[in-house]
Formats: structure tokens, C-alpha cells, sequence
């Protein structure tokens, strides 16, 4: 096992080191620092970032934001969702908000929404937009593939409504939420910082990336997007363990 384990890390170092020197050989061959910056000073720059009290403004306004609209996002779809399964008329009255929301272009919401309410907490409402179907979707899924025999035991035995909600519903729908959680996550992120690029939100990533963009900085605007991917790494892996844990101790009840 240990074996084996050593060997997939050992593959993907391998992975990632040729990956590094066709970017360095791309790099070298373009011969312009403004066209493709190479890793190495890419590297150098993040590394000069981290050292900086900006980066950790920037980084914290923007995880803030996003986080605030990313939580907003999945309480309200997981409640709303979950009353939408046992209520037609609830569902069928957010259907064209559903379809809107999945359809529409980020971009269009993103300039409507800073016209309507500014720029300071688009990536919030982004986040939401973008969070808010895709878990909703979930929870509808889940509540309507529940074993109807179980509902029947549950009837039968007089179990109480908030035991089902915890034993049962939560037991079914969970497992949906997480399939469809990590391109919640994964799009949150790239929908936030497009909304902080467009609207130049002060203090966050996606004013970084627009002031590197334009000044023609190419080395810094690889290491904020390095640090965009490594931040929502982590929020990723911690938010979607917490849930591990859930749906396991929900298992066990």
C-alpha cells in the first residue's frame, strides 16, 4: 500500500516538474518577460508577495466576500430547496429565477449588480448566483430519490418530523450536495474574482489581477493566480471534509 502510495507521488511530482519546464521552455522561446512570464520569476513574485501586509489584505478582503456569499448561498438553497420538494407551486414559482440564474451569462449579472448596488460586494452576490442552483438542484434531487418504504416506516412509527429531516431527508441528500459541491467551490472562486476584476473592488485579488494586467506585470499577475487557485484549494478540501464528517456521523445515527 505504502508502495503504491509513493509511487502515484512520485508520478505526480514527475507530472508537475515537465509541466514547469515546457512552461520555462514556452517562457524562453517567447523571450518577453510581458508575454509569458517563467516560473522562476513567477515564483520570485509570489514569494515577494507573501512578504507583503498587501497581499494579506487583498487576499482576506476577497476570501471574505466570497466565503459570505458562498455560506449565504448554500444554507438558503439547502432550506428553500428542501420546502421547494414538497411544494409544487414553491417550485414551479422558482423555476424561471433557476433557469435565469443557470443561463444567464456571469458577466451580465455581474455589470447589472454593480450598477444596481456598486462594486464593494459583487463577488458576494456573484458567489450566490452562481452557489445557489447548483446546490438547490441538489437538495430537490436528493429529497425526490428518498426511498418512499422508509417514509412509510417512519409514518407507521410515529417518528417525529425533525427525526426524519435528520435521519432520513439529511441521509439522502447529502451525498447529492457533495457531488455537486465542488464545482460550487471551484466556480464561486472564479466567478468572485471576475466580479472583483470587472467592478475593481478595492483591497481584494481581483484588483490585484486588473492593476497587473494593466501595467503589463505578467510575473504578479501569475502569482495572484496562483494564489487564487492554492486559496480555493484549501477552502475546497476543509469545506468538503466537513462535510465528509457530516454525511459519516449521519450514516452512524
Amino acid at each position: 500500500m505504502m508502495k503504491k502510495i509513493f509511487k502515484q507521488n512520485i508520478n505526480k511530482i514527475i507530472i508537475i516538474v515537465v509541466w514547469l519546464l515546457i512552461w520555462q521552455a514556452a517562457a524562453s522561446l517567447t523571450g518577453l518577460e510581458l508575454i509569458l512570464a517563467g516560473p522562476v520569476n513567477v515564483f520570485k513574485a509570489l514569494c515577494t508577495k507573501l512578504g507583503e501586509k498587501d497581499f494579506y489584505i487583498a487576499a482576506g478582503g476577497s476570501f471574505v466576500h466570497i466565503f459570505a456569499g458562498f455560506i449565504i448561498a448554500f444554507v438558503t438553497a439547502c432550506i428553500i430547496g428542501f420546502l421547494a420538494s414538497f411544494c409544487g407551486w414553491l417550485r414551479e414559482f422558482l423555476r424561471p429565477a433557476i433557469v435565469i440564474m443557470q443561463s444567464l451569462p456571469i458577466a451580465s449579472f455581474i455589470i447589472v449588480l454593480i450598477i444596481w448596488f456598486g462594486s464593494k460586494n459583487v463577488a458576494a452576490y456573484i458567489s450566490f448566483i452562481v452557489v445557489f442552483p447548483m446546490i438547490y438542484n441538489s437538495v430537490i434531487t436528493g429529497v425526490g430519490n428518498v426511498d418512499s418504504k422508509i417514509l412509510e416506516m417512519a409514518q407507521v412509527f410515529n417518528v417525529p418530523w425533525w427525526k426524519k429531516i435528520r435521519c432520513i431527508y439529511a441521509v439522502y441528500v447529502l451525498p447529492y450536495i457533495q457531488t455537486s459541491l465542488k464545482s460550487a467551490l471551484g466556480m464561486c472562486w472564479k466567478a468572485g474574482i471576475s466580479a472583483e476584476v470587472i467592478g475593481l473592488v478595492t483591497h481584494s485579488i481581483g484588483e490585484q489581477l486588473y492593476y497587473s494586467k494593466l501595467y503589463l506585470m505578467t510575473a504578479d499577475l501569475f502569482a495572484w493566480s496562483i494564489a487564487v487557485v492554492f486559496i480555493s484549494f484549501i477552502f475546497e478540501k476543509i469545506f468538503m471534509k466537513l462535510v465528509d464528517l457530516t454525511v459519516l456521523k449521519m450514516r452512524k445515527l
